[in-house]
């Protein structure tokens, strides 16, 4: 998946975990988001709350967009 493409899923993801829904609609939204996308990141699943698993996927996949953006940088600077 290109580097555009997974930004934009990236602002999707983070506009939902950042809006007013309850957890259980932000987890049904982002894993939903990353299901379909097939986005597979590495990351410690807590597995206790909606709550809980929202925030370890978005941790984990803000530190993966900041390396993809270094990247991306890298490559547009040749």
């Amino acid at each position: 998946m290109e580097y555009k493409q997974k930004k934009e899923i990236y602002g999707r993801a983070k506009r939902i975990f950042t809006s007013n829904l309850d957890w259980v609609d932000k987890f049904d939204m982002i894993f939903g988001l990353k299901n379909s996308y097939n986005l597979n990141l590495d990351y410690y699943d807590p597995d206790t709350s909606y709550e809980e698993d929202v925030i370890a996927f978005m941790n984990a996949f803000d530190d993966h967009m900041k390396k993809e953006e270094i990247i991306a940088k890298q490559i547009n600077n040749y």
